[in-house]
This record gives C-alpha cells, structure tokens and sequence, in this order.
C-alpha cells in the first residue's frame, strides 16, 4: 500500500471517517503514543513517506528503539489488515460474533 494511502485510511479511521476509529490505552502504550507522535516525514521519490533513517543508529537513552518507527509500522500493519480485511462472524468454522 503507497504511503500515501496508508496515511490518508489511518488519519481517516483516527476521525472516525472509517469502519474502525483506533484508541490506544495510555496507561499501556506510552512507547507507542511517542513514537506516533514524533514520526517524522521525508519527501521519496513517490511522494511522502515516513522517515526510517534512525533505525539503523545504534540505540541510546535519547534515542531507544522503542520510540522508532518500528513500531508504528506494526500498528498500521494491524489497523490496515483489520480495516480492509474484516474477518466477520466465522473463524476456522468456529463463530466468534455472537449466539447463531
């Protein structure tokens, strides 16, 4: 998916324009709020995208991996795959949504 539209479904979901709006729990994702927060931007060659040139730096106590963009990676790879891909009430034959 181009960065771009990575953006625009994700910012979207956030306004709740989308079928799922993403909350995270404060007290649990301090690491992962941060890194959201400071994710910088660059301009590619096809167009904006996130800016991973920190990731190959060594880790410090300014810098800990845990504020990178790994992270935020992982949390638009989950927002992205359960947007667009819903898994509705049957899993493996098994319901999980609800009383049949």
């Amino acid at each position: 998916m181009r960065h771009d539209e990575k953006y625009l479904l994700i910012n979207q979901g956030f306004s709740g324009k989308q079928r799922l709006m993403p909350y995270f729990n404060r007290q649990n994702n301090d690491d992962l709020i941060l890194a959201v927060q400071s994710a910088g931007v660059e301009r590619g060659r096809n167009g904006f995208r996130k800016n991973k040139s920190t990731e190959k730096n060594p880790e410090s106590e300014e810098d800990l991996l845990e504020h990178r963009t790994d992270g935020t990676d992982a949390f638009d790879t989950l927002y992205i795959g359960c947007e667009k891909f819903p898994q509705h009430d049957f899993y493996g034959g098994v319901s999980v949504g609800g009383v049949r």
